[in-house]
Parts: C-alpha cells; structure tokens; sequence
C-alpha cells in the first residue's frame, strides 16, 4: 500500500453525529468522505464512536442507544438517532463512509480506541465492561479504576473481536490503533513486568490482520497512535520501538500534548525508530489547522496544506480535529 501523505482524522463523533440534524440521510452519511475530497488528503482515519461504545451496528460490541428508553442528553440522543435512521436506511455510518471511500478512491481506516475509563452502568461503558466489571478492570483508586485491564486475556480477546469486525466484515483498508485516549493499560506497579504482554497483543493484531488479508487477496496496514515521547509510552507499558522491530505496525503517529501551544517537532525518537525498522513510514506530530474566524479547519487550508506537501517532498502529515 502506498504511504500517505495526508491524513486526516474525524472523531465521528464531534465532528459528525452530532452535528447531524435529524433524520439522517444517504448525503449526510458520507459527510466525513465528502468534506475532503479535493483537499488532498489521501487517508481518512474515522472513529468508533465512544471509547467503548459504538456508532455502528456491531455485532460484538456494545451500540449506543442499546437498553435506553430516556435520554437526559439531548446531543446524545442525536447521535442515537443517527444510528437509528441508518440502520432504517441499510446501512451505518462506518459502513456508508468505507462504502463511501471505495467509491471515490479513498482509503479509509477505522480508529479502535483501546482504552476507556467509564464506570459501569454509565452511557459510555462497554459491554464487556457491563457483564464482568471490576474482574477486568485496572482497579487503581483515584487513578485507573475502571480503565481495562490489558493483562486479562478477556480484554485482549474483546478488542480483537473489533478488530475483526471492521476489518472482516467492513473490509476497512487498514487500522488505527489509538493508544493515546484514556492512557493506562496495567496496574501501576505491575507496568514493567506486563510490556511483553502488551507487545503480544499488537502482534496479535498484525496477525489477525494478516489472517484476513490473506484470506481477502489484500494487504491489510497497520497505523497506530501513540506519545511522540518514548518514555512517556513506556511508562503506560507501551514499547513502540519493540513493535515496530517485530515488524507489528506499517505506520506511527506520534500525538505531542503540546500540539495546540507548539507545533514544532518536539522528539525525533520515532522517526529514528521507525527508520531503523527498516522502513516504517513516521508521519509528523497531529496538526491543528483552524480558520479563525470560525474556530474550524477550512478546505482552502486543506488545498494549500496538500500542496504544499507534495512540493517541499513531505513524507506525510496527519491531521484532525
């Protein structure tokens, strides 16, 4: 698959269902596709919904609106009602964007947020998390009570269920595996002996998606999310460099927390990693683009940006909201 150069990110749920009015339609589904095309982005990363709740109809994960019959949020129940009407319509945002993508050559990767930190019986807590509570949770008080504990094989196993979802059933072109929301994975004092057990986990995923894509006549990429900072992902038991050696991921993206303040390339750890993995692409710290006068990206900035790109030789770029 050839690298990207653009990337632009649309967290499906800010920046679409809820600006959905109701009813949904065919035309306000393909919104996220249709509003860069054009722009010269070449990659569309889409999220899933709530950390662990989701926007489309999924079969093993929990859909938002599921056992709710009153809604105190009124933007919530927008989003509820966008999943209502699509499904009414055939289809469901994931699926209409992929479609939507396919139509108009381009490439769309769904983004798995990995982690999630709601306590059960919230609007925002997953299924797994709602049958067996605490028994796969962190259970750190005032840190990480209720985020997933990823040294349970339960919680490994439920996010590679979505993975095969979106991959299998969606066809999706690739994946994002977005390490940076809600960024705990381990119990404190148990983060350093559990790395081995998180890197088996993202080789996991490569294999599953090699499983797919051999079955499906297709390469199937990996794009994973993390700190641009290398200590800051091992001290959340996160080992990029050791997924990257093993050949896990075709592409990083190093998210600074400074993004907003300062722009500029704050480390060049990952590039070098990636680099020295032979070949792995690493794509710039997110960037915001704003028009001001608005408080939002405009196209025209998107046009420029695109071009600019491709005349000063980037290896690529990724944006979002």
């Amino acid at each position: 698959m050839d690298r990207p150069r653009l990337i632009h990110y649309n967290d499906a749920h800010h920046f679409h269902a809820k600006r959905i009015e109701p009813p949904a339609s065919h035309h306000l589904l393909n919104w996220p596709v249709d509003e860069v095309l054009g722009t010269g982005v070449d990659l569309l990363v889409l999220g899933l919904g709530y950390g662990d709740v989701y926007f489309h109809q999924s079969k093993v994960g929990r859909v938002v609106g599921q056992d709710k019959e009153v809604w105190e949020s009124y933007i919530d129940w927008r989003i509820m009602r966008m999943v209502e009407v699509a499904q009414e319509l055939g289809t469901d945002q994931l699926r209409a964007v992929i479609e939507r993508g396919r139509d108009t050559g381009l490439r769309v990767f769904p983004s798995l947020k990995l982690q999630d930190s709601a306590q059960p019986g919230s609007e925002r807590s997953g299924r797994l998390k709602e049958e067996r509570g605490a028994a796969v949770c962190i259970g750190d008080e005032g840190r990480a009570e209720w985020c997933y504990d990823y040294a349970h094989e339960a919680v490994q196993e439920d996010k590679l269920a979505m993975v095969a979802e979106v991959l299998d059933d969606y066809g999706a072109d690739g994946l994002e595996l977005d390490f940076c929301f809600d960024n705990f994975y381990f119990k404190q004092r148990e983060i350093e002996k559990n790395i081995p057990r998180m890197n088996e986990f993202v080789g996991k995923v490569r294999a599953l998606a090699e499983e797919i894509g051999a079955r499906q006549g297709r390469k199937i990429p990996l794009l994973a999310r993390v700190h641009l900072k290398e200590a800051d992902n091992l001290a959340v038991g996160l080992d990029v460099a050791a997924w990257l050696a093993a050949g896990s991921l075709d592409w990083v993206v190093g998210q600074d927390g400074n993004v907003l303040v300062d722009p500029g390339i704050q480390a060049p750890w990952l590039a070098g990693t990636a680099e020295a993995a032979g070949g792995a692409a690493y794509y710039r710290p997110p960037r915001r683009i704003y028009d001001e006068r608005v408080g939002l990206p405009s196209i025209e900035m998107y046009r420029a940006l695109g071009q600019t790109l491709a005349w000063q030789g980037y290896a690529g770029m990724y944006l979002g909201y």
